[in-house]
């Protein structure tokens, strides 16, 4: 668990930093520079408090409308020496985007920028945990430490692919919400959801990609069963 916030740590400054540079290679003044923000957010199983050995971590990293999504890819970048690159070879990307940033840091391994998906993503390796990063360009100048994603309003003026991505943590939050009316009874929810995960992938059952279920479906069910009845131990909620 330290590992993975100290991973979760440094992504998140990683994120800060990017942004940064964005606002200042617009010229921006300096206060919009310091106050530009940004923020990472977790979602799904590691933000619910699921998380297992080997597990992955859903991340999103939130940004405020002067960072696109070219600049969190780096994609139609030319290169100072174009002649350099040989026509076989991956098109470069920009260095100073986020992607390039994640690729070249040496805790990072078997990184996989995902551009032309419904909902964009750069999979990758940080010290071993297995990342998802997904972005989100908010219709907004800034996004400040306090920013609230739950609030309706931040999907006032995004394209689809930015609300589908600020879909994951807003879910997950949501779900916590349901079913966090005591301690007890969420502890209930998260032994019921590892024992039902743990169950599906020991028999095969466990993957939206093969059309079964995965996290998120397994989260929600137990937390309608929770709701229906929420003195239930696990045992009877199984």
């Amino acid at each position: 668990i330290q590992t993975r916030e100290r991973v979760l740590d440094k992504m998140g400054a990683l994120c800060r930093e990017w942004v940064r540079s964005v606002a200042m290679g617009l010229g921006l003044p300096q206060d919009a520079v310091d106050g530009a923000g940004g923020q990472l957010f977790t979602s799904g199983s590691y933000r619910l408090g699921v998380h297992e050995p080997g597990a992955d971590i859903d991340t999103i990293v939130v940004a405020p409308n002067i960072c696109t999504r070219e600049d969190f890819f780096g994609s139609g970048y030319i290169p100072p020496n174009p002649e350099d690159y040989d026509e076989d070879d991956p098109p470069p990307r920009d260095p100073n985007s986020l992607a390039e940033r994640i690729r070249r840091h040496p805790d990072v391994t078997n990184f996989v920028p995902v551009e032309n998906a419904a909902v964009p993503i750069l999979t990758f390796d940080w010290e071993g945990i297995n990342i998802d990063l997904l972005f989100a360009r908010l219709n907004a100048s800034s996004v400040p430490p306090n920013f609230d994603i739950d609030d309706d309003m931040v999907l006032s003026g995004v394209d689809s692919a930015t609300e589908k991505s600020l879909n994951g943590p807003r879910v997950t939050n949501l779900i916590a919400a349901l079913v966090s009316g005591t301690p007890e009874r969420y502890q209930t929810f998260l032994t019921v959801v590892r024992l039902v995960r743990k169950w599906a992938k020991a028999r095969g059952l466990y993957s939206n990609k093969m059309g079964y279920w995965g996290g998120v479906n397994i989260n929600i069910s137990v937390a309608l069963v929770l709701q229906l009845y929420p003195n239930a131990c696990p045992a009877s909620l199984l």
